[in-house]
């Protein structure tokens, strides 16, 4: 496996564990809320469009360039970066909505 992948990888493999376990037996509940969710990763996407560049020019943190797909915006966000925050953001409300608001409120 070339390690070019290895961060993409792991966004997928995990994205795909969260979302499995809380859309699994809360799929109807979620997808009524699909519009929400859709509005936490849109501001989560322009939150990251604003300071994760401010962040990577102070060099507060960095990304191997050959861990990456080479995709960059700024020349110092990847594209992982952008598809990280999207993945983190959808998992994070979709459990706020299951947990906090869902009839269940267990997964």
């Amino acid at each position: 496996m070339p390690e070019q992948f290895s961060y993409l990888l792991m966004l997928i493999a995990f994205g795909l564990l969260f979302h499995g376990i809380l859309w699994a037996r809360n799929g109807p509940f979620l997808w009524s809320r699909r519009g929400v969710i859709l509005k936490v990763v849109l501001v989560a996407e322009l939150w990251m469009f604003i300071t994760d560049p401010i962040g990577g020019y102070w060099r507060t943190w960095f990304f191997d360039p050959d861990k990456v797909l080479g995709i960059w915006f700024w020349q110092v966000m990847p594209l992982e970066d952008l598809l990280g925050i999207a993945v983190t953001s959808s998992a994070a409300a979709c459990a706020v909505l299951v947990f906090g608001y869902s009839p269940r409120r267990w997964v």
